[in-house]
């Protein structure tokens, strides 16, 4: 009976640290794509989602409230680009 229930804990365990896992690596994702691109690239960032789009794009200057600025600046401010892809 002992083996189970320890067979058990430490299954939970391992359980309980695959999401730890996943969020770091997409930190670490969102880091390194915020060092990439093109830092003079004019983008619009969507001030209410945190989100900035690049030139060319469907939501590049139409969404309800944002305002531009430089690749850099918004990754500055902690913004994201949009699906994950920066502005080359």
């Amino acid at each position: 009976m002992r083996r189970i229930l320890t067979a058990f804990v430490l299954a939970i365990t391992l359980l309980a640290c695959v999401p730890a896992v996943q969020v770091r690596s997409q930190r670490f994702t969102s880091t390194i794509n915020q060092v990439a691109g093109n830092p003079a690239v004019r983008v619009w960032v969507n001030t209410a989602s945190g989100v900035y789009h690049c030139p060319g794009t469907r939501w590049y200057g139409n969404t309800k409230r944002g305002e531009y600025m430089t690749q850099q600046e918004a990754q500055k401010k902690g913004t994201r680009p949009a699906y994950g892809k920066v502005c080359q």
